[in-house]
């Protein structure tokens, strides 16, 4: 158990007893809530601790929250399955969609399992999925106040977008405690009629790009230029042409010479999108670049000296 989700309780006015993984629950012993921590491994080896929650659920006495591992034991507990993820989800800026407002998080994961969105039970549901790969990112109970998330809210030194939801269990845990009777959970921005991740497009408004425009840092040495790359790869698939300005231009494998001035990526012929580069430690040509290619939006990425010089140019 993470040491920030004790002191995400705690400060909030919550006593807390840490147990093992493999106690008896419902705990002998009174208590308002229960809280299923991360963890490491694989889900489906800790069938222990999933028959234990399993109890916990049918006895369905106090309200559940789970987090990474525990999102994942929740899930099997409530009749679901867990896989291996291909490519698993491991940073602190991947985008997760809560499907009850529509509204979208940045969050800190670090996971090679997920859980199967199809296998979900009724009344079980998705809770949040992630804008990235549509892999599941939490699920919650449509009548009892049971949910989870594959992401870490408690994550330090964040993102911290989502830490309100120690706020939502603590809330529904006193108000379940006060009512003496399960009460149910109240999401912040969740009076929209629940969505999906298909129609979450219909919901939320989006901006049609065709083109954009990244302005970067570059590396601080030969060959560390890495950061365009990626860049350019994340808009590609929707379909976005991407300039991408980068003081980085020595990465010969990839660039060949226009003329004296200007560098451009090879057209990558396993995309039908077309990726450009041009070197932002030439100011001059950041202007004429905006002007022929006209992109729809402009991200200047880390906001280095000969970034913040171009973008200027173009306000100017």
């Amino acid at each position: 158990m993470k040491f920030n989700q004790i002191r995400c309780f705690t400060k909030r006015g919550v006593e807390l007893k840490v147990l093992p993984w493999n106690s008896q629950l419902p705990d002998p012993e009174p208590h308002d809530g229960l809280f299923i921590s991360n963890g490491p491994g694989d889900p489906a080896t800790l069938s222990a601790t999933v028959e234990q929650l399993k109890s916990a659920l049918q006895s369905a006495k106090t309200p559940i929250f789970g987090i990474c591992l525990g999102h994942q034991l929740l899930s099997l507990a409530a009749g679901a399955k867990t896989e291996k993820m291909k490519f698993g989800n491991r940073g602190h800026n991947i985008p997760c969609t809560d499907l009850m407002s529509g509204r979208c998080y940045i969050t800190s994961q670090n996971h090679g399992y997920a859980v199967v969105a199809d296998s979900l039970p009724a009344p079980w549901k998705e809770f949040f999925v992630n804008a990235n790969d549509g892999s599941n990112e939490g699920i919650s109970h449509s009548e009892l106040p049971f949910f989870s998330v594959q992401f870490h809210p408690e994550s330090t030194p964040g993102p911290r977008d989502t830490e309100f939801l120690f706020d939502v269990f603590v809330d529904v845990v006193k108000r379940s405690a006060e009512q003496e009777k399960l009460a149910h959970v109240i999401m912040p921005g969740a009076n929209k009629p629940r969505i999906t991740a298909i129609t979450n497009g219909d919901v939320s408004d989006r901006v049609n790009v065709q083109k954009c425009l990244v302005l970067g840092s570059g590396g601080l040495s030969i060959g560390q230029a890495g950061e365009f790359d990626y860049s350019g790869s994340q808009v590609t698939p929707f379909g976005i042409d991407a300039d991408i300005g980068n003081q980085s231009v020595e990465r010969r494998r990839y660039l060949y010479h226009l003329d004296q001035s200007e560098y451009r990526y090879h057209p990558n012929l396993e995309r039908s999108c077309r990726q450009s580069l041009f070197p932002t430690r030439y100011p001059r040509i950041c202007p004429k670049g905006h002007q022929t290619r006209t992109p729809r939006f402009n991200i200047c990425y880390f906001w280095w000296s000969n970034s913040l010089e171009c973008r200027c140019t173009i306000e100017r």
